[in-house]
């Protein structure tokens, strides 16, 4: 079971990290007991309303900041594991649309998703999404901010540098990811189509961004693309290897 469950709401509010995206964080406890941060990237199109990447619980307090952003208009579940708070989230927000990742609409028979998360989606003059293929486990699209110049993934890497209780840190040391901008194993260990996968990261690396901002861990600012190049490189096949097969 890896699905992300909580306890007790966030107290840290919107933050900004660019001009028109915000993030909130919120503490998640992985498999019930695994503490981690989570944060839920907020962004505004231009002229319209906004849109709530991976949401997370939301309050009374924080959804009064989100309204003097803007009305909330589309809420996305961009992977197969960060979906525990959508039912609240459309509680609240009833004329929000809502993009599920592929197979989600299945896994989470008891939530209407309006449709997957697609090219032709009405956010999409704000937020270019990917799809990371050949990891069904988790089916994650990652989006371009290209006005921020901010790449917004889930799970496809972690920058987790403060854990707390003595679990966390454990489990993110076999998972190579203690205190540093990297990959799970856990996640590199479910890739079912290498060659897709390698396609789908060099795709994305070929997009214009210097920020990443991902669910878990500390935005990255500086040589972002480098960074997540280097945390990426056991996904990526050179191009003579994977026409080689």
């Amino acid at each position: 079971m890896v699905d992300y469950s909580s306890r007790a709401m966030s107290d840290a509010r919107l933050a900004s990290i660019a001009p028109d995206v915000w993030g909130t964080e919120h503490d998640h406890f992985m498999s019930g007991i695994v503490h981690f941060r989570g944060r839920m990237t907020v962004v505004r199109r231009p002229g319209a309303g906004l849109v709530l990447h991976s949401v997370n619980p939301i309050d009374d307090a924080l959804a009064a900041e989100l309204a003097a952003l803007g009305p909330v208009e589309h809420i996305i579940a961009p992977n197969l594991l960060h979906h525990v708070h959508l039912l609240p989230a459309i509680a609240r927000y009833p004329d929000a649309k809502v993009w599920g990742a592929p197979g989600l609409a299945k896994k989470r028979a008891d939530v209407t998703f309006d449709a997957e998360i697609g090219d032709d989606a009405p956010w999409t003059d704000t937020l270019t999404p990917k799809p990371i293929r050949g990891i069904p486990w988790a089916n994650e699209t990652v989006f371009l901010h290209a006005a921020s110049g901010s790449l917004i993934v889930t799970d496809l890497v972690f920058n987790i540098h403060e854990p707390k209780g003595w679990v966390a840190p454990l489990v993110l040391r076999l998972a190579g990811a203690y205190r540093k901008f990297a990959q799970s194993r856990l996640l590199r260990s479910q890739i079912k189509d290498a060659e897709a996968a390698s396609a789908s990261v060099l795709a994305m690396l070929e997009w214009d961004f210097d920020r990443v901002i991902m669910a878990h861990g500390r935005v990255v600012e500086t040589n972002a693309k480098q960074q997540l190049r280097d945390a990426l490189a056991p996904m990526i096949r050179p191009p003579a290897l994977a026409s080689a097969g």
